[in-house]
């Protein structure tokens, strides 16, 4: 079968000038692997081009709907507003001679292009972080993809043992701080502001747009508490003012997330999308989620499932194994994979250690400058 393999991310939400390093880097990593698993019949390609050699352009495609003031990243869209002229135009970059392997494109993405006849592979970032190293939840739209990536679903089991090995490692090692932390409370986690899984047609949720949750809550546990995403930064202003002034929520920071994970004190974690309570739910807490999951993980293929899945994807092997259905794999591909066991090999490239940071042997040792300014503030700030 004569096919083309296509690396994209979605090119309507963010404009194509704007790549995030991680998912380039992931796709340049997956080139080389699956050269070695597919024939020369097979294209791989990270430009996306029609059968005129023209390149996709997302500012001709929103011009054909006499779109304005379309911005280059979280351009927010519903496929209902788009004219035949723009669906036409999309139609021809992918057919069902073309494999779209993607980073992060979601339903909403996969569904508009799937109505082409393309076989999608769409790669994500795992709600679960605490294995050693990131790993991938894998989506496709194709039945025989699907059942082939079944074969290399994590187990359950692996998930609970390494969430019950990092509450007894943190209780150990006095990380779960939890002492002004009152019995029977509810952890609300935190997002950044603008993200893909709190825009809701349009609007992007935040913790100011549920007073009334808030609310309820405060009648059912003895406090609820606020950790704010890290990713915040200079525009904190907006959610730090709301809750001083909102008599429902208390602010904490400077704390472990899985910290508070771990403490038995908390009792039900909350968020409007956040993967950590993919996460809390394996520390046996009660979880809720306020909007909705950015996806699906390991639930049956008509769900529109992602597929956890754990370092498979560095074994050509396993590539030859999805793609065969689809098109030409080789004969005798190897089954090698250089990263097996290997930690951090992912987190490493864009230093991606979000929580995990207070758990990771390396990044829990303060640097040089640190324990310098730690040194000062204790010894000789006093004296002054």
């Amino acid at each position: 079968m004569q096919m083309k393999i296509i690396f994209i991310d979605d090119i309507l939400y963010h404009a194509q000038d704007y790549k995030k390093k991680c998912e380039m880097t992931y796709q340049k990593l997956f080139m080389p692997i699956i050269k070695t698993a597919v024939t020369d019949r097979t294209t791989i390609s990270f430009n996306l081009k029609n059968s005129k050699n023209e390149l996709f352009s997302r500012e001709h495609f929103y011009k054909l709907g006499n779109s304005k003031n379309i911005v280059s990243r979280y351009n927010s869209y519903n496929e209902k507003d788009f004219n035949e002229s723009q669906i036409n135009y999309l139609s021809e970059f992918f057919d069902n001679n073309t494999i779209v392997i993607g980073f992060e494109l979601y339903k909403k993405f996969s569904s508009l292009i799937s109505r082409f006849g393309c076989k999608i592979i769409d790669f994500a970032h795992h709600p679960f972080k605490l294995f050693d190293d990131l790993t991938f939840a894998i989506y496709t739209n194709d039945k025989n993809i699907y059942e082939q990536l079944s074969k290399y679903q994590i187990p359950k089991e692996k998930f609970i043992y390494y969430a019950n090995y990092w509450k007894v490692f943190m209780e150990f090692n006095g990380i779960v701080k939890d002492e002004d932390i009152e019995e029977n409370s509810c952890l609300f986690i935190g997002q950044t502001l603008l993200d893909k899984s709190v825009d809701k047609d349009g609007v992007f949720l935040n913790v100011t747009n549920y007073e009334q949750k808030l609310e309820e809550l405060s009648k059912l546990y003895s406090k609820t508490y606020y950790l704010p995403h890290p990713g915040l930064g200079g525009k904190r202003k907006l959610i730090y003012d709301f809750i001083k002034n909102c008599p429902y929520i208390e602010l904490l920071e400077n704390r472990s997330t899985y910290g508070l994970l771990a403490s038995n004190k908390i009792s039900k974690v909350v968020g409007i999308s956040t993967s950590v309570l993919y996460e809390a739910q394996y520390f046996n807490k009660e979880i809720e989620y306020l909007y909705k999951p950015l996806f699906h993980v390991d639930v049956p293929f008509e769900e529109h499932s992602y597929i956890s899945i754990f370092e498979d994807y560095w074994n050509p092997k396993f590539w030859a194994d999805i793609l065969a259905p689809v098109c030409d794999v080789k004969n005798n591909v190897p089954d090698i994979n250089h990263f097996k066991g290997s930690s951090n090999k992912l987190r490493n490239i864009g230093d991606m250690y979000w929580g995990y940071a207070a758990l990771d042997p390396i990044k829990r040792i303060p640097t040089f400058q640190e324990s310098v300014k730690n040194l000062y503030k204790q010894y000789v700030a006093p004296l002054f």
